[in-house]
């Protein structure tokens, strides 16, 4: 499989916590995937910008027929997600299934190493996060 130049570098970003994105400085327009001109405005004035890594579900379906190489992890879900600073990022559901999820719930975003290519993007239930950490709020 064949991936963008910029992609190994945005996965090993949000692997280490570091994810980043492009904000335009003179529209304020922050942006995925990285790329030479503003896409709303046209500007060249665009400086790496740090993510929070945390979105909400804008979109999600279940894969249930897939290409060969994913043979085998069916059904999966896969979700679009708004990130915190107005980017929206598309990635595989880790933790929960299409039943367990909304749209407008929280998400968290993370990756998954694979032995047979890239490292595909992922999301987790924001809550399965603070559940893990001992953060959840039950109030």
């Amino acid at each position: 499989m064949t991936v963008p130049a910029w992609y190994d570098t945005f996965t090993d970003a949000i692997a280490a916590g570091e994810p980043q994105c492009l904000a335009c400085a003179a529209c304020g327009d922050a942006s995925l995937p990285p790329r030479q001109v503003c896409p709303a405005c046209g500007s060249t004035e665009l400086t790496a910008e740090p993510l929070s890594g945390r979105g909400t579900i804008l979109s999600f379906t279940e894969i249930s027929v897939t290409t060969p190489k994913f043979h085998g992890e069916t059904p999966y879900t896969v979700v679009m997600s708004e990130l915190d600073e107005g980017v929206v990022l598309s990635g595989q559901l880790r933790e929960a299934t299409a039943a367990d999820v909304a749209i407008g719930e929280p998400v968290v975003l993370d990756t998954e190493t694979r032995a047979d290519g890239p490292a595909l993007i992922t999301f987790r239930p924001a809550d399965a996060e603070a559940t893990a950490t001992g953060d959840r709020d039950d109030a």
